[in-house]
C-alpha cells in the first residue's frame, strides 16, 4: 500500500517537471531565436562609400544560478558577461553567428543552472569608432549600418587603449564600461576565444594598426 502511494506521487512529481522540462526548452528556444542571415551592408556615416570586410565580436551574458523568468526577477545568483566567437565579416555574405546553449531547468516559475544569452555584436574596422549592435533579431529587410569615421590618431589611441586586451593574451576587461556597453556594477569583460580565434584578432587588428601609421 505505502509503494503505491510512493509510486502514484513519485509520477505526480515527475510529470510537472517533464513538462517543465519541455516548457524550459520552449523558452530556451524563445530567447534564443534564430537571427535573420540576410546580409549586412555597413557604409562610412560621411561619404557613404561601403566597408567591405571588418570584424564582429560578438557579446554573450550568463546567469548562473536560482531565479524567476529565466534571470530576469529576483533570485540568487550570479551574473557574468563575456566576449566570444568572432569572425571577420564581408559585406554581401549570409550572415551567420552561433548562439549559445543554456543548461538547466525549470521548475514552475523558477529556472536553476546556467543560461547564456547573445546580447549583440561588436563591430570593428579600421579608422572608424566601433559600434554595439544589440537589435539583430528585429533588422530583417534594414540591414544597413553606419560607421563614424574617426582620425589616426583617435584609432591608435583606440588600439592603445580599449582595443588593447584584444591583441594580447588576457582574459578579463575591467574597465571602460560605456565603450563596451555594459552595466556600470558589471564591468567585468571575460574573453573566452581559442588559440584560433584570438589569432584571427590579433591579425585583424594589427594589420589595421600598420596601415595608420
Amino acid at each position: 500500500m505505502h509503494r503505491k502511494i510512493f509510486t502514484i506521487a513519485f509520477i505526480g512529481l515527475l510529470v510537472p517537471m517533464i513538462m517543465s522540462l519541455d516548457s524550459f526548452s520552449n523558452c530556451v528556444r524563445a530567447q534564443q531565436r534564430k537571427i535573420p542571415k540576410e546580409p549586412f551592408q555597413v557604409v562610412d556615416a560621411s561619404t557613404g562609400k561601403l566597408i567591405s570586410e571588418f570584424l564582429i565580436i560578438p557579446r554573450y551574458s550568463t546567469f548562473q544560478g536560482i531565479s524567476t523568468m529565466l534571470g530576469e526577477g529576483p533570485g540568487s545568483g550570479t551574473y557574468g558577461y563575456y566576449l566570444d566567437k568572432p569572425f571577420i565579416y564581408r559585406s554581401g555574405e549570409p550572415f551567420i553567428i552561433k548562439r549559445p546553449k543554456s543548461t538547466g531547468l525549470n521548475i514552475g516559475f523558477l529556472f536553476v543552472g546556467k543560461g547564456r544569452t547573445l546580447n549583440g555584436i561588436i563591430i570593428v574596422a579600421p579608422k572608424y569608432r566601433p559600434l554595439f549592435v544589440s537589435d539583430l533579431w528585429s533588422m530583417q529587410g534594414q540591414r544597413k549600418l553606419q560607421l563614424t569615421p574617426i582620425s589616426d590618431d583617435e584609432w591608435s589611441v583606440l588600439m592603445r587603449k580599449q582595443l588593447n586586451p584584444l591583441t594580447k593574451d588576457a582574459f578579463l576587461i575591467c574597465d571602460d564600461y560605456r565603450f563596451w556597453d555594459l552595466p556600470e556594477k558589471k564591468c567585468k569583460l571575460e574573453i573566452q576565444y581559442n588559440r584560433k580565434e584570438r589569432e584571427v584578432v590579433r591579425s585583424f587588428l594589427q594589420q589595421t594598426e600598420k596601415e595608420t601609421k
